[in-house]
């Protein structure tokens, strides 16, 4: 048995067309996606070709903003702040079988083999989809996250970091990204699971694919001209393999603080278009610490 996992697309066509073009050459038994197939400027295309293998799919975070948003529950501002236009652009271009098929996933999955250790997948953690694992940071955060599950094997996505550990017996997983792994490159990774020898191992894979090509993706979708601030840090993390964006995030509720503006749930948009110039000064010259 073998299976290819995948985790954080994010919208990615060239990049994941890349990993599957990779992946034909293993002949493998199966697609395990962990969540986040959202949100990029190809989200329903990733979603159509994931459904055509008939890989097992669960919802991330993005996949959760995204159905909180189609159902009118989420809060007023991301709606109509710049913050969120990112989401609201991918939003306008969900058709409803996508969206459909989106509300059926489930934010974890076991998967049983006859004669074959279970699998639990998981996006962020089990208690949380948008909890980060970081196990050579934190890895009293990873020994809970696992006292949480019975299954051997616990794959996590989210990070775009990609890592394995086995602890007592147990492998956990994460693949990284498909779309980037923020390691100072740009490129993804992905993971091959396979059973040997009684119990599941894997191979931890770099993935190269033609950058110039997702940039294209975001121009010619109208994704770049059309949200500004977001899918210029996001493609720019995506060209250069750097994590910028969250702190990008962290960087504009401190200007939107220093405005007077401390206790707001989002960041005006006079201001968060302005700390898009001001943050790039500022990592230009290093004082933004990675």
């Amino acid at each position: 048995m073998r299976l290819a996992i995948l985790a954080d697309i994010h919208g990615n066509i060239p990049a994941l067309e890349a990993a599957l073009q990779e992946i034909e050459k293993d002949a493998v038994d199966g697609f395990i996606v962990a969540g986040d197939m959202l949100v990029g400027p190809n989200s329903v295309e990733v979603i159509s070709r994931l459904r055509k293998l008939d890989a097992r799919m669960i919802c991330g975070n993005n996949e959760n903003y995204m159905l909180r948003f189609a159902a009118g529950e989420a809060p007023a501002w991301w709606y109509t702040a710049h913050q969120w236009s990112f989401m609201r652009w991918n939003y306008r271009r969900m058709d409803e079988d996508t969206l459909n098929f989106i509300k059926n996933l489930h934010e974890q999955l076991t998967i049983h083999f006859e004669g074959i250790d279970a699998i639990r997948v998981v996006h962020g953690s089990p208690r949380n989809v948008s909890e980060s694992i970081y196990p050579e940071k934190d890895r009293a955060t990873l020994d809970a996250a696992l006292r949480m599950v019975s299954e051997p094997v616990l794959i996590f996505g989210h990070t775009h970091q990609a890592w394995q550990m086995r602890l007592d017996g147990r492998l956990a997983l994460n693949p990284g990204s498909v779309c980037s792994t923020f390691m100072g490159k740009p490129g993804g990774s992905y993971a091959i699971l396979f059973w040997e020898n009684g119990c599941w191992q894997a191979e931890l894979r770099d993935l190269q694919y033609n950058v110039a090509r997702i940039r294209k993706a975001f121009e010619d979708t109208g994704l770049l001209r059309e949200v500004g601030t977001f899918s210029e840090r996001w493609l720019h993390d995506i060209e250069s393999g750097t994590d910028t964006i969250q702190r990008f995030v962290e960087y504009a509720y401190r200007q939107a603080a220093e405005a007077g503006y401390s206790n707001s749930s989002f960041v005006p948009d006079d201001i968060w278009d302005r700390a898009n110039e001001l943050f790039e000064v500022e990592l230009a010259k290093g004082k933004i610490n990675l």
